[in-house]
């Protein structure tokens, strides 16, 4: 197995999957392949590669969340693994299963080491009728989470996009991926996206290609669009003034989807932007960074920078 390290990518060629496929085939199921583990932070992606002469296809499983892999190459399958922003620190492994075209398969696990980032934080208090939620909303905001489940259970199995992704806005990042508030003393669920400053009637742009899954309006993202792009991936776009697209579309990369807005529990005109990788909650700008597209960095205005990096 050999580790390829380019900026921030970790890929992670099984070479050893060739010896499965090869003269050990037919025999026991071969044990797994002991490597060095990969470090990931929470909210972050690692992608994998495995290859093997007749592999045909190849299956992943981290936990109770399945990485697909997709076809990257001659006998050669990749995958990108996402790391919840609010996973458990420590060893985590990836279960891999790769089929011969001949019938047979074999097994390995691949290690990682989940480690645990600095998110940036803030307290403060409010009266507490301003913090309180009728039942008839409640009930809403449980019927929009439901919905939210089924459509990230049901992404394409083959990969739709294409490197490298873009920003949807070119503005400013005026509130960080995993920003955790308190609020009378109580931890609030963290940001799971990054608000990126766009003022009103903006141009949105898909991130890549994908399919509409979702397009509607819910109680704190306001109007809200979900992009499909294969093997488990997504991104989301709420607080939309106005959609440009409807639900079942396909759409290519840079193709104005709707326009910034400030609908949903906001005080002022923005873009929330998020991405969501078999389940886990990941920073969308790695997307960007990691397929050769510009860093965070450039998106973030000085203060925001100074803010982040402390």
């Amino acid at each position: 197995m050999s580790e390829i390290i380019v900026g921030r990518i970790v890929t992670i060629t099984i070479a050893a999957l060739g010896v499965f496929f090869g003269a050990a085939f037919g025999g026991s199921r071969s044990p797994p392949v002991a490597v060095k583990p990969i470090e990931v932070f929470q909210g972050e992606i690692v992608e994998l590669k495995v290859s093997g002469i007749g592999l045909a296809a190849v299956e992943g499983q981290l936990g109770k969340e399945t990485v697909r892999f997709y076809p990257s190459g001659r006998g050669t399958f990749s995958a990108l693994v996402g790391v919840d922003l609010e996973a458990k620190p420590g060893p985590a492994r990836v279960l891999v299963k790769g089929t011969q075209r001949a019938g047979g398969y074999r097994e390995t696990q691949i290690a990682l080491k989940i480690k645990p980032k600095a998110f940036e934080k803030e307290s403060f208090s409010v009266p507490p009728e301003f913090d309180q939620l009728s039942p008839e909303v409640l009930e809403r905001i449980h019927r929009e989470q439901e919905q939210l489940t089924r459509v990230f259970s049901t992404s394409v199995p083959e990969r739709l996009w294409e490197n490298p992704f873009i920003a949807p806005v070119q503005g400013d990042i005026s509130s960080s991926f995993g920003y955790r508030r308190v609020i009378n003393d109580a931890p609030r669920a963290p940001h799971t996206g990054v608000d990126l400053k766009a003022p009103m009637g903006t141009e949105v742009l898909a991130a890549n290609n994908g399919r509409v899954v979702l397009v509607g309006d819910f109680f704190f993202s306001g109007n809200s669009l979900v992009l499909d792009h294969g093997a488990g991936l997504y991104t989301m776009y709420f607080h939309l003034s106005e959609f440009r697209v409807q639900e079942g579309a396909e759409v290519r990369k840079g193709e104005v989807i709707g326009l910034s807005g400030m609908t949903g529990r906001v005080t002022g005109p923005h873009l929330h932007w998020g991405a969501r990788l078999n389940g886990a909650r990941i920073d969308p700008f790695e997307l960007v960074k990691k397929s050769g597209g510009m860093s965070d960095k450039a998106f973030r205005s000085d203060a925001a920078a100074d803010k982040v990096e402390k």
